[in-house]
């Protein structure tokens, strides 16, 4: 462990709640060391790391939240390779590394989107919310081509009722943001809103009813 990493640890162990730690466990985001730091707290932390590449890749490899979240602060984007997408997302365990790592990081790579798009296909429900968060971030880059989002629509509609009930958020997310690229797009998301708003199934018709409300917020704006 280099000077850099402990200094970090040290740091944190300043800022541990332990009833933070507690509240955690109890929504499901299981660690095997938790020492309740906040995230405003963390990214103040961060604020003395960024960009510093080599310390982001030691961090994420120890079994720490708090570590686990700054690396994906901290790191440069730039020197971000498919090889480490690939390996820390087998890594992910919980919504909240998932949220973490892919709001404040993956989505920034040149790598993420031939990635993000095979997450939807999985049939893990984790790597599929990564790959949504990771479309509706990208969405807002009107550099990318449209035709790179269109596939969402089909994969997001083909999913089934239990993918529904535990992504239904990032699903509208996905689809809110994708709406916002242009009115073709905006188009598109509505009638797909209205088809899924019509459904028998409670969460696909919440999505569906949520989107139409969301998007036609977006318009008065």
């Amino acid at each position: 462990m280099t000077m850099g990493t402990q200094e970090i640890i040290e740091e944190i162990k300043l800022h541990m709640h332990g009833s933070v730690s507690e509240s955690l466990s109890k929504h499901g985001l299981d660690y095997k060391v938790n020492y309740g730091v906040s995230i405003p707290e963390l990214q103040n932390i961060a604020k003395n790391y960024i960009g510093n590449h080599k310390l982001a890749l030691e961090l994420f490899q120890l079994d720490i939240r708090e570590c686990k979240i700054l690396a994906s602060m901290i790191d440069d984007h730039t020197k971000v390779t498919g090889e480490q997408i690939d390996e820390w997302a087998q890594s992910f365990t919980n919504v909240e590394i998932v949220e973490q790592v892919c709001s404040n990081l993956f989505w920034k790579s040149d790598y993420i989107l031939s990635r993000s798009i095979e997450w939807c296909l999985s049939c893990d429900e984790l790597m599929q919310r990564a790959g949504l968060i990771i479309a509706a971030r990208t969405a807002k880059n009107l550099e990318i081509k449209d035709t790179v989002f269109d596939p969402y629509l089909e994969v997001i509609e083909n999913f089934d009722d239990s993918q529904f009930a535990y992504n239904k958020s990032t699903i509208t997310y996905a689809l809110r943001q994708i709406g916002k690229r242009s009115d073709i797009f905006s188009d598109k998301v509505i009638a797909l809103a209205q088809r899924l708003s019509e459904s028998e199934d409670e969460h696909r018709a919440w999505v569906g009813s949520q989107l139409l409300f969301d998007l036609e917020e977006d318009m008065e704006k």
